[in-house]
């Protein structure tokens, strides 16, 4: 599922480098930042537990949706991929999505945990779940 955030977002490559303070709105919209940790939630599952998948086309409806949300906020496909791209929010994004699933026992020295909380996600029909099966 990782492979598919480059993938979706390669059109949008060969933007200027945006600024921090632009990306505040983008960080501090809740549909957008919560959806971003949704996506990441569900890739570590995906990628660690092999009794689930990911639904790539529900995955990528999933993104163009968020990408749609950011344009509504006024930003250029070009801001938004180099938000997406950025290092430094990949690695902001991944350390929540860790964190949230450290909390609910899935970490790399608790794998099966993986599996534990991507059913329970799966079951609750929530976004994170709605991204696996």
């Amino acid at each position: 599922m990782y492979r598919m955030l480059p993938l979706l977002l390669l059109a949008l490559l060969m933007a200027a480098p945006a600024r921090a303070d632009q990306w505040d709105r983008l960080r501090e919209d809740p549909a957008i930042s919560e959806g971003l940790v949704s996506f990441a939630i569900a890739r570590h599952i995906h990628n660690r537990c092999d009794s689930i998948s990911a639904r790539r086309l529900r995955a990528m409806g999933f993104i163009n949706s968020l990408i749609g949300q950011a344009t509504d906020l006024g930003y250029t496909r070009d801001e938004i991929e180099d938000y997406v791209f950025n290092e430094a929010e990949q690695d902001r994004v991944r350390a929540i999505a860790d964190d949230r699933l450290a909390a609910r026992g899935a970490s790399p020295s608790q794998w099966e945990g993986y599996c534990t909380v991507g059913q329970e996600e799966i079951t609750a029909n929530s976004q994170i779940g709605r991204l696996l099966r």
